[in-house]
C-alpha cells in the first residue's frame, strides 16, 4: 500500500480525544504482554522466586531490597545517525561521553544479572545497530535463557544486518516509525529516510518468512506528535498489510533535564489537553518499579536509575568497579526508594528528588529506612 493511498482511507472524522485516550492505554498493554511472554519462556525456579519477591517489596516500598532486578537496560553505544529534536543524543545534550560499550563491560553486566534477568533492552541512547559487535551481544544474552528486545530507527539495516537480526535469535524488535511520508516522517526524525525505512520492513518480513523463523517478533512504534496525527490510522493499516506483528502508538516524552519543558510541549504535543499527558505517568500505582525491576547500564559501565536518566552525573554505580550487590542497595538507592515512604525523606541528593513520578506519587522516607548493606548480607 503506498502512503498516499494508506492516508485516503483514514477515518478524518476520528476525534483526537479519542486517540490521546488510546495512547495512554496501549502502551501499558502491549509491555504487559511482552512481559508475560518473557517469564513464560525464560523461567527457572529461581527467578520465579526473585520476582515474587521483587514485586512484594515494590508494593511494600521498602529501601532496602533482598530481590535483583528482572528487567535490564543495556545501552550497547550512546551514538546515532539520526538528530530526533526530543533525545538528548540527537540535540547533543546526553552529557556523558559518547562511545562505544566494550565486549568486557558487556558480559560482565549480563553475567551478574543473568541470575535474575527475564528481559534485557539492548538500546536506549543511541542507534544499536551501528555497533559491531550487535549480533554478538544478542546471542550472548540468548544463550544466558534471557529475552532478547531491541529498538532501532532502522535507516542502517543492510541486507547482511537483517538477516543477522533473524538468525541472531532476537526475539522481539521494535521498528521507530513516526510517519510514512518523507515530509512527514523527517520532522521529527531528522536526517532520516522513510522510504529506505518502510523498504527494509519489508524486506525483513519477507527474510523472516524465507528463514522459517517466528522471530524476531516485529513492532512498529509510533510516537504521535502534533505534526503525524493525520497519519496515524494509515501507518496502522500500512503496517498490518506488510505483516508488522504489532502496532503501537505511544506519547513523546520531554527530556528529563529539558532547559524548556514547556516550549517543547507546545511545539511537539497535540494541542489537546488529553494529548498533552505526559509519557510514565499513567501507570505508576505506588512507588517507582524502576527502582525495584529494572537497571540501566551505560556504554561507559555507568549504571542509572531508569532508562530516562542520561547525564553521567547523576549515575548510581559503575558496572565496571562495582558488583551488582554492591550498587542495587547503596545509599543513592535506598534513598531513592525512601521518597516513596511515609514520614520521611531520602538522606542522599540523587536524580530522583526532582523526578516528576516522585512528585505524583511520593511519601517521603523516615532517615532511618535507609540503613547500611552490611544489615542485609
Amino acid at each position: 500500500m503506498t502512503a498516499e493511498r494508506a492516508i485516503s482511507t483514514r477515518n478524518d472524522n476520528a476525534p483526537i480525544s479519542s486517540l490521546a485516550k488510546l495512547r495512554q492505554k496501549l502502551p501499558q498493554l502491549t509491555r504487559m504482554s511482552r512481559h508475560a511472554l518473557s517469564v513464560i519462556k525464560h523461567s527457572t525456579p529461581r527467578k520465579l522466586f526473585n520476582l515474587a519477591l521483587v514485586e512484594l517489596e515494590y508494593r511494600l516500598r521498602r529501601t532496602t531490597v533482598r530481590g535483583h532486578p528482572y528487567i535490564i537496560i543495556v545501552d550497547p553505544l550512546n551514538v546515532c545517525n539520526l538528530r530526533c529534536p526530543l533525545c538528548p543524543t540527537g540535540t547533543g545534550d546526553l552529557e556523558r561521553k559518547q562511545q562505544r560499550m566494550e565486549w568486557e563491560t558487556f558480559t560482565r553486566t549480563i553475567d551478574e544479572v543473568a541470575p535474575y534477568a527475564y528481559e534485557v533492552n539492548l538500546h536506549n541512547w543511541g542507534e544499536s545497530l551501528l555497533h559491531p559487535r550487535i549480533f554478538d551481544m544478542i546471542e550472548y544474552v540468548n544463550s544466558k535463557n534471557i529475552a532478547t528486545n531491541m529498538s532501532t530507527n532502522f535507516n542502517r539495516a543492510s541486507d547482511e544486518k537483517i538477516d543477522n537480526l533473524i538468525k541472531s535469535g532476537l526475539e522481539y524488535l521494535i521498528l521507530s516509525i513516526d510517519g510514512i511520508t518523507q515530509d512527514t516522517y523527517v520532522k521529527y526524525r531528522v536526517r532520516g529516510n522513510v522510504n529506505k525505512v518502510l523498504g527494509n520492513v519489508e524486506k525483513l518480513i519477507r527474510r523472516r518468512k524465507e528463514l522459517g523463523s517466528r522471530t524476531p517478533f516485529i513492532e512498529w512504534q509510533f510516537i504521535v506528535f502534533e505534526h503525524n496525527a493525520h497519519e496515524l490510522e494509515a501507518a496502522r493499516e500500512m503496517a498490518y498489510e506488510m505483516g508488522v506483528d504489532r502496532f503501537r502508538v505511544i506519547p513523546p516524552g520531554i527530556p528529563f533535564a529539558a532547559k524548556e519543558p514547556d516550549k517543547l510541549k507546545d511545539d511537539w504535543f497535540l494541542k489537546d489537553d488529553e494529548g498533552r499527558v505526559e509519557a510514565f505517568q499513567g501507570d505508576v500505582p505506588t512507588s517507582c518499579f524502576y527502582l525495584y525491576r529494572s537497571m540501566t547500564t551505560n556504554p561507559d559501565g555507568g549504571t542509572a536509575p531508569c532508562c530516562i536518566v542520561y547525564g553521567d552525573k547523576n549515575d548510581f554505580g559503575d558496572f565496571k568497579k562495582e558488583s551488582l550487590d554492591d550498587i542495587w542497595n547503596n545509599r543513592k538507592y535506598q534513598s531513592a526508594r525512601s521518597l516513596f515512604k511515609k514520614g520521611g525523606r531520602g538522606v542522599e541528593p540523587t536524580i530522583c528528588d526532582g523526578c516528576h513520578i516522585f512528585k505524583q506519587h511520593g511519601q517521603p522516607a523516615a532517615p532511618q529506612d535507609v540503613i547500611p548493606l552490611k544489615s542485609v548480607q
